[in-house]
């Protein structure tokens, strides 16, 4: 499996997936920090990958996602953008509806 093969695979099995410096738990960046605190405050638990840890994917995932920085954030395999988005779709109350949906989907598919 190539690199670019398990992004997408990644995005795909993962209702809710943040690329991030770090951990939820240990963030390396202040913008990880953010983006996944947010995502943490939903309550609605989704999946993360510390690029720090993969050399690889730190590497190619801008050019599948075609989003330059990190954290990238993916609901519903789709990619909202990093943390000044999920904060204003937060502020909006449109992050909540868009995880919901997600969830919901990926359920729906497994069953």
């Amino acid at each position: 499996m190539t690199t670019e093969e398990k992004i997408r695979q990644q995005i795909s099995d993962n209702p809710v997936l943040i690329y991030m410096k770090g951990t939820p738990e240990k963030p390396e960046c202040g913008f990880s920090a953010r983006a996944a605190q947010i995502l943490t405050d939903t309550g609605i638990d989704y999946a993360f990958v510390n690029v720090l840890q993969s050399p690889f994917i730190y590497e190619r995932l801008p050019a599948v996602s075609q989003f330059p920085t990190y954290p990238q954030v993916f609901i519903g395999g789709e990619l909202i953008g990093g943390s000044d988005i999920v904060a204003e779709l937060m502020e909006s109350g449109e992050l909540m509806d868009m995880l919901q949906a997600a969830k919901a989907a990926k359920a729906a598919a497994a069953s």
